[in-house]
């Protein structure tokens, strides 16, 4: 019997995502045991929008892997009103990391490893405003503060894990039509309920979601010719006012921007491209951006470095805004670097990303193009992480191997001088724009750009 149970274990694991496995974070001590991450291998979210009542709520069903025994761990920054594992009620601790780095939810059954189930209900409140002729809401994320992915609005894993998320909308009571922003596949089942599902190479931080009364936003669709033949349907929107007149203007951009980053990169590596123009913020996703006119261009850069190379946690965070501002400045290149960082060295829960990479990180990218620039400098090894490892969730330390072998050459001591130190430059470096291009926008900001 153990023989047994051990061979299903493994092919059960087989099925699991390599990635994920390879990334899962380490468990830590928790009640007589260990609280263990676990690979999510599908979320069910079904999101119901009554228009009487005026409340949301989100019933969700995740299945998941764990490969050891333990207290598995979830997220949601909302209590759950309701939860059961594998069918039968707990309950679950909100409780910090060993370093205090963050908060998780740690489910309060100790659990054998192999398949599970997960079924939870939680009120959706953030971002959701009823109106007379329907409902706005929205999933906007931010990387400058931890637990403001996907698990702020509903249950979610840590960014590591790439999961198949379907989402069911019901919008109960709809007398008009309500149009959907989003990054996902959109099937209409009637007029009060749609189907969205995702790529299974999603994570907590890669859906766009946003959804509004039909009409309500001016908006522009067309396609874009990629340069490997696909036709990409694009959506540009705004939220009124002195933007309205912007959609044209926005059209050219965009079409420059993608037109350069298929140059350097290679093919637009998602299905669609959606840009919403809300004159503030600027926060990146798979294929999709909300922005200002002004970030364009550092915002769809991310569809490539970020939510295409993906940073598995907070301390690979950096790499892509730091490569981001070093286009922004026109890939400079300089010959030496002067002070360090912590960018790579934070406690080993950290979720967010340190700031240091718009200004610190960007002179460090500088100068390892300025190292490199005897074998074509820091791009085409960008160009090749694009073709290789695209959707591949990665540590720093991945990193500075992949740059290794490339390039035939040890960046060990270099990643280690500048970005493992424990002091931070951002002081001491004169502010720059793009700084604000990932605004930490205060609550009542967002409320306003629905």
């Amino acid at each position: 019997m153990p023989f047994i149970i051990f061979a299903l274990l493994t092919l059960t694991c087989a099925r699991a995502s390599d990635h994920d496995l390879q990334h899962l974070p380490k468990p830590f001590a928790f009640r007589d045991s260990k609280a263990v991450f676990a690979d999510f291998e599908e979320a069910l979210y079904e999101v119901t929008y009554d228009i009487n009542t005026r409340q949301a709520v989100a019933k969700t069903q995740i299945r998941f892997l764990t490969i050891e025994a333990g207290y598995p761990v979830f997220d949601s920054v909302k209590d759950p009103t309701t939860l059961s594992l594998d069918g039968k009620p707990v309950t679950a601790s909100l409780t910090r990391t060993p370093g205090q780095e963050t908060s998780v939810r740690v489910i309060e059954r100790l659990t054998a490893p192999g398949m599970h189930q997960l079924d939870l209900t939680l009120p959706l409140t953030d971002l959701v405003e009823f109106r007379q002729d329907g409902v706005k809401s929205a999933f906007w994320t931010s990387d400058l503060e931890e637990r403001r992915f996907l698990e702020r609005y509903l249950p979610a894993n840590l960014e590591f894990d790439q999961v198949k998320m379907t989402l069911i909308l019901r919008f109960k009571g709809l007398t008009s039509e309500q149009t959907l922003y989003t990054n996902g596949v959109v099937h209409r089942f009637d007029a009060q309920t749609y189907e969205i599902r995702y790529p299974s190479h999603f994570t907590s931080s890669s859906i766009f979601f946003h959804t509004a009364p039909k009409g309500l936003y001016p908006e522009l669709r067309f396609g874009l010719r990629s340069i490997d033949g696909r036709e990409l349907p694009v959506v540009l929107y705004t939220n009124g006012g002195v933007f309205s007149s912007s959609l044209e203007r926005l059209k050219d951009r965009v079409t420059s921007v993608i037109s350069e980053l298929e140059r350097d990169y290679g093919p637009f590596p998602h299905p669609s491209i959606t840009v919403y123009l809300a004159g503030a913020g600027g926060m990146e996703y798979c294929g999709a951006t909300m922005t200002d006119m002004s970030a364009v261009g550092h915002e769809l850069f991310h569809s490539y470095f970020a939510r295409g190379m993906m940073p598995a946690n907070g301390n690979a965070g950096w790499v892509d805004e730091a490569l981001a501002s070093w286009r922004d400045d026109g890939y400079q290149a300089i010959g030496s670097l002067s002070g360090s960082t912590g960018m790579s060295s934070h406690p080993y829960y950290t979720r967010s990303t340190d700031r240091a990479a718009y200004s610190f990180g960007e002179r460090f990218m500088s100068y390892l193009d300025g190292k490199t620039r005897s074998k074509g400098g820091l791009k085409p090894f960008m160009r090749h992480l694009v073709a290789t490892r695209i959707f591949r969730p990665f540590h720093i330390e991945e990193f500075i191997g992949w740059m290794g072998e490339y390039y035939q050459a040890s960046f060990v001591e270099d990643f280690k001088r500048y970005t493992y130190g424990t002091r931070s430059f951002e002081s001491a470096l004169p502010v720059r724009a793009s700084h604000e291009i990932h605004q930490k926008l205060h609550p009542e900001m967002l409320q306003s750009l629905l």
